[in-house]
């Protein structure tokens, strides 16, 4: 009697996840963890969020991980490794993308058994900017698209789709004119990419805290002027998947003072998020944006969504 009442517990169990993931996504809203598998990423990666950014794959973030496919096995996991690291114009760029991904990559997923190897869906490159030339000339774009394209490669060897780029909020500088141009330049990598079934990334911060389109197309939304590039000749990649890969409140990158918590009430934030979340669902090509962070309630004090991880189930599970 009491194998017969479990094994029907087990299935109503498994009946009620596999009818709770099949429901389709109410928001574009996700979350990156770092550090730690804390009680409130427990609670996040079990409701219907889109998408979750790991960083490196010891423990806490593998069991997160697995957690969040078994609830969400329709959802995406973008994987980062910390790469602490700086490469110039004078490394050679596809010698240097195998350096690099055999260095703080490979390592890494040699760790995974076959079945925590199916959990990770994208694997990110270099983090923003400053690990390696990026957009700062068209010397740099060009020596990043060579050092993309070798990432891709890698990635593909390795069965994942890759995920380039990690532009910073306000990045690539200058007018739209030129940001177009800059943009243009990366087609090559994006092609191949997309190709690859891969994505890019953004980092979607406001740095005001407005609701102003007019302010956010240069900071949060900004992505969208990239998008702009993609006519005439670059009309291929106007589908473009995009995922904004960090996101939430910054000003310049204080971990105690600039997050959402040093600028603002929980309020506040929360009427930030469900406008930005209205926008981004507008961009077909926008995949999710994993808000930036849970897991280090210390380190990153004043980002930490701990404090917030009740009102994002009851949000994502409406």
């Amino acid at each position: 009697m009491q194998k017969l009442l479990l094994y029907i517990i087990t299935l109503i169990m498994v009946v009620s996840t596999s009818a709770f993931a099949g429901a389709s996504f109410k928001s574009k809203i996700g979350v990156h963890i770092i550090a730690n598998y804390t009680p409130g990423t427990q609670k996040m990666v079990r409701a219907r969020m889109p998408v979750l950014k790991i960083l490196d794959l010891h423990k806490p973030m593998t069991d997160a991980a697995r957690d969040y496919k078994k609830y969400n096995p329709d959802g995406i996991v973008v994987l980062r490794c910390y790469t602490p690291v700086k490469y110039t114009l004078k490394d050679n760029p596809k010698e240097t993308a195998e350096i690099y991904w055999n260095t703080f990559f490979q390592p890494q997923i040699d760790k995974l058994d076959e079945a925590d190897r199916d959990i990770i869906d994208y694997i990110e490159g270099t983090n923003e900017i400053g690990e390696c030339p990026t957009w700062e000339d068209k010397k740099s774009i060009q020596w990043f698209t060579t050092f993309s394209l070798q990432f891709i490669k890698l990635c593909k060897r390795e069965g994942y789709k890759p995920c380039l780029a990690s532009i910073p909020v306000g990045n690539p500088s200058g007018n739209p004119s030129e940001v177009k141009q800059k943009i243009q330049q990366y087609a090559r990598a994006l092609r191949a990419a997309k190709k690859a079934g891969g994505a890019w990334s953004y980092h979607s911060y406001t740095i005001e805290y407005t609701t102003d389109l007019k302010v956010e197309y240069w900071y949060s939304l900004r992505y969208r002027m990239f998008y702009e590039a993609f006519k005439g000749p670059y009309k291929d990649l106007a589908d473009m998947p995009l995922i904004l890969t960090e996101g939430g409140v910054d000003y310049r990158g204080n971990k105690d003072t600039d997050g959402w918590s040093g600028r603002g009430t929980a309020e506040q934030y929360q009427t930030w998020l469900k406008w930005f979340d209205s926008e981004i669902k507008k961009d077909k090509y926008v995949l999710g944006a994993a808000l930036f962070q849970n897991g280090d309630q210390h380190g990153w004090k004043s980002f930490d969504l701990e404090p917030l991880a009740d009102w994002f189930v009851e949000y994502w599970n409406r």
